[in-house]
């Protein structure tokens, strides 16, 4: 049977993985828009699936006109951009692909944790602006990883993957998710604490791994960045509305935090008038070496970004062809109106 395959945002043509999963017989449509209204009325109509990037916003209104979509596939793991709710009411299953990049968000995690707290910003800026910030002494604080408090927020694929990493530095490491089965932490081998607050209250490093939910947005505020510790550093990898950046400002610009490493932001370019944003590009002295910021690079290297793609296009194919569902993410509201 031939496909009618819409893949709205990024590519602007299909490439080896999807062609490698769907073969010949199938139309694509690639029009790399950047807003839903730059995509022919027609074409969200007739398209039998859809790969959907993170671009575009599939709310209430664009989904009611998905007249023929049998399912729809994020590229990638975050599905906040979709109405999960109006997609099971017009019968569309939404997927993900929660497992391509694990390893290599971790490693990117670890890599903003490891460069901040040896400094490695500090020093290197130092270094190269003048002959002499040739000393290894630091007007940072500069403590021994081994043995340090490690709080991972969220312990999913990524977080889990994180607690390995920070277990061969020898970190002392605790968890916090209300969603986490009783006896986990056991089987990893960490410490699991009941209360948000208490667990990010005594650690030296605190790292997100949350969805982005309505009740996880916003979670990183003034409230949660007042209990953490004055030589604390926060990392960010998952999703850029769970920190606010005016309450990260305050904290790094009054000295009650050490530092923070971001790979995402809730505006993607940030605005370049937000008060952090313009410090981080200015660099004036307070917050030299306490703030890098990567531009949402955590997932990727060659294999992940091929291994993303094809998934998606086979979370696709095999929906259209055998009605089996991968990863489906709106199951809940799907079974209400429709029978798998």
């Amino acid at each position: 049977m031939s496909w009618t395959i819409l893949i709205p945002d990024r590519i602007s043509e299909v490439g080896v993985p999807e062609q490698t999963v769907f073969g010949q017989d199938v139309e694509w449509i690639t029009p790399s828009a950047t807003e839903a209204s730059d995509i022919p009325n027609k074409d969200w109509k007739r398209a039998d699936a859809i790969l959907a990037w993170h671009d575009l916003e599939y709310d209430h209104e664009l989904i009611e006109r998905l007249d023929n979509c049998k399912i729809l596939v994020r590229v990638g793991v975050g599905y906040d951009n979709v109405d999960l709710g109006a997609a099971a009411d017009a019968g569309i299953p939404v997927c993900n692909v929660p497992d391509y990049g694990t390893n290599d968000v971790a490693d990117h995690t670890m890599a903003l944790m490891l460069s901040l707290w040896r400094g490695i910003p500090y020093y290197n800026e130092r270094a190269k602006n003048s002959n002499q910030g040739w000393k290894w002494e630091s007007d940072i604080s500069m403590r021994r990883l081994n043995n340090a408090r490690l709080a991972i927020i969220g312990f999913g694929r990524i977080g889990t993957a994180v607690a390995h990493r920070a277990r061969g530095f020898g970190m002392d490491t605790v968890v916090y998710d209300p969603y986490l089965p009783d006896g986990y932490e056991k089987s990893v081998a960490v410490e699991r604490v009941r209360d948000l607050k208490e667990a990010v209250r005594n650690a030296d490093i605190v790292t997100i791994h949350t969805p982005l939910t309505a009740e996880t947005e916003m979670m990183v505020d003034q409230s949660f960045l007042s209990v953490m510790n004055d030589d604390s550093v926060l990392i960010n990898t998952a999703r850029g509305g769970l920190v606010s950046l005016d309450a990260l400002y305050d904290v790094l610009r009054n000295g009650t935090l050490r530092a923070a490493g971001l790979d995402v932001l809730e505006q993607e370019p940030p605005e370049s008038d937000h008060p952090l944003i313009k410090a981080w590009r200015q660099q004036p002295s307070w917050i030299q070496g306490r703030l890098t910021i990567t531009p949402h690079a955590a997932f990727y290297c060659d294999e992940a970004l091929t291994e993303m793609r094809e998934k998606a296009a086979r979370t696709a194919y095999v929906y259209l062809n055998t009605n089996q569902l991968w990863n489906c993410v709106n199951e809940s509201e799907f079974k209400k109106t429709n029978i798998f």
